[in-house]
């Protein structure tokens, strides 16, 4: 049964550190999520200053959170597209 080709011992070296840095960043992303998401709302309270006219707390739930996404998206995407072209030539230069 060790020799099911999904097995981690059949799994090439560089196909397992591209995962683990998959896995990596997608923790550190989801992380960031998660901090972007619920600190500020915890903080509110003290994030009571005008900011433009309007209390700083809509800001961040109106626009800060919503850009801070699509900034991390955007992380994702380009660390991972590098990620795609270093396991591609890699690829090539085993066969």
């Amino acid at each position: 049964m060790n020799n099911m080709p999904d097995s981690p011992s059949s799994t090439p070296p560089a196909m397992r550190r591209y995962w683990r840095r998959n896995l990596i960043l997608t923790g550190v992303l989801l992380l960031c999520w998660m901090a972007l998401t619920f600190l500020p709302a915890y903080f509110a309270r003290e994030l009571s200053f005008d900011f433009i006219g309007w209390p700083f707390a809509f800001w961040m739930a109106a626009y800060g959170a919503p850009l801070s996404y699509l900034v991390l998206i955007g992380i994702y995407a380009r660390l991972m597209n590098r990620a795609d072209a270093q396991a591609r030539s890699d690829g090539e230069r085993g066969n």
